[in-house]
């Protein structure tokens, strides 16, 4: 049974790709463990679900976001000890395949490449260069910063024996996907895109009798909510919307300052386990998904998951155009694109979806996905 180790810079408590990924290899007949970063120390440092191992990495609390220079420090110097602690573990008893979410658990991956010979599996999901950008995308520090991180991942995509993006264009006229990214800048490499669409659902609810604007997931992003909050105040008084914001992350305080100091009703729901996520978009008739596109990824093809899952649930979304997410949401009906920060066209958005009662059906979920994963593993030739 070949063995895959899994490493990601989370807890992992949840980690929904992490996890589906896993899953899939492990019912294909892999023996998979995860190697997570408990940045908080307080989750189990052992645990097991669906045959999956999960390993948790203790070195001290470490913060999750980088809101200050000071911030990021710290940041930095825990994965460090966080990517010596795993690589030394690894080393005693290497795998077959180290599987590596996300640049910053990267050099994990290449030095048991170079001194065990495992194959490497580079997962992007995003853009990592561009969160160093996230506090304030503007600043010439964290530009300088986010160019050294994009350089050094372009320098090592070279040594990956597979690469997985969670994007790719969906026809010669759409817009670029995280696949045409890499493609761009590393020649001939083998790459194929898994995108992280949830599993299928047994059951779909009615809209809510209220019209209810939702967001489940990080809460990284102040200026996104603001546009929706100038929105909202522009609509009729006879729509009287509801919010509803699920989750957490270094913004949460700012949001939730903002909609203090506004009239409109909000439902706060802290952070959330991923099978809790139904239930949630169940409230809501709209996902909110229009992100800044000051710090890159979303321009360059990045694609969060709220507009899958809401779309598993029947519930359309709001989405960025000019790119790749507006492409997918068009092709498949799964909403409606406008350009960030424009509050009137959030508006006539809004209004749009509500008088039209929208529902989607999301044709494709994880299932075809996670088939295409297990392939790209067994083209890499070990037999077992």
């Amino acid at each position: 049974m070949p063995t895959v180790a899994m490493i990601v810079s989370n807890s992992c408590n949840p980690d929904p790709r992490v996890e589906k990924e896993a899953i899939a290899l492990s019912e294909a007949g892999y023996k998979v463990t995860i190697h997570a970063f408990d940045r908080e120390e307080k989750y189990e440092i052992n645990s097991n679900f669906k045959n999956i191992v999960i390993k948790r990495y203790r070195v001290g609390h470490t913060p999750s976001g980088a809101p200050s220079l000071i911030t990021g420090a710290k940041v930095l110097f825990g994965l460090k000890k966080f990517r010596t602690l795993v690589t030394k573990n690894l080393m005693d008893s290497p795998p077959e395949f180290i599987h590596c979410h996300d640049a910053d658990t990267l050099a994990v991956g290449l030095i048991l490449k170079s001194r065990q010979k495992s194959i490497l599996i580079f997962d992007m999901h995003d853009l990592a260069h561009t969160w160093a950008r996230m506090a304030n995308p503007f600043s010439i520090i964290r530009k300088i910063v986010a160019l050294t991180i994009e350089r050094r991942l372009i320098r090592r995509l070279k040594f990956c024996d597979l690469i997985i993006t969670s994007s790719g264009s969906v026809s010669k006229k759409s817009h670029p996907g995280l696949r045409e990214w890499i493609r761009k800048r590393v020649k001939n490499p083998n790459i194929v895109v898994i995108e992280n669409r949830p599993e299928k659902v047994d059951k779909l609810y009615d809209l809510p009798e209220r019209f209810t604007i939702g967001y489940a997931g990080k809460i990284r992003e102040k200026t996104m909510f603001e546009t929706l909050i100038k929105a909202i105040e522009k609509l009729p008084d006879s729509i009287n919307p509801k919010v509803i914001i699920a989750g957490h992350g270094t913004a949460s305080a700012e949001v939730d300052k903002l909609f203090q100091k506004s009239t409109i009703e909000v439902e706060r729901i802290g952070k959330f386990q991923g099978n809790q996520l139904p239930e949630i978009i169940q409230k809501m008739s709209i996902m909110y998904a229009v992100y800044p596109t000051s710090r890159g990824n979303i321009l360059d093809g990045a694609i969060p998951t709220k507009m899958f899952d809401a779309a598993i649930n029947g519930r359309p979304s709001i989405v960025n155009s000019g790119c790749l997410m507006e492409d997918i949401s068009k092709a498949e009906k799964l909403g409606v694109a406008i350009n960030v920060g424009d509050s009137e066209a959030l508006k006539n958005a809004l209004m749009e979806i509500k008088s039209q009662k929208m529902s989607v059906k999301l044709e494709r979920n994880w299932e075809g996905e996670s088939k295409r994963l297990v392939l790209a593993y067994k083209n890499l030739g070990v037999s077992y």
